[in-house]
């Protein structure tokens, strides 16, 4: 990614593949729409349940002129996913999803 990409982990260790997972995800948003002016990725494991193994939650954010894009679910959906890649693909999907909600806006605006 061009611009400036943020990756945090809370509540468990740094991972290299991981980092270059969510790297792959945000080029691909940057192909989609260039506009896009940073991006902030938080991966977090808030509770270890020993019967239920590891869950994750994934917050994108993107900066985009004239707006910010949070990818992120509502508390009563479910928020955690057993699979830390999938989670990533799950929440970069749904950041596509509104960045293209907004590219078609800017379009429409700018007829």
């Amino acid at each position: 990614m061009k611009r400036a990409l943020r990756i945090t982990y809370r509540g468990m260790e740094t991972s290299d593949t991981l980092n270059e997972h969510i790297r792959d995800q945000a080029e691909k948003l940057e192909q989609f729409f260039d506009g896009i002016t940073g991006c902030n990725v938080v991966v977090e494991e808030p509770h270890r349940h020993h019967a239920q193994g590891h869950q994750f939650h994934v917050r994108v954010e993107l900066h985009v002129p004239g707006k910010d894009i949070i990818a992120d679910r509502e508390p009563a959906e479910p928020t955690t996913h057993a699979d830390a890649y999938q989670a990533v693909t799950d929440a970069f999907e749904a950041a596509r999803r509104q960045l293209q909600h907004h590219a078609e806006r800017q379009h429409a605006h700018h007829r």
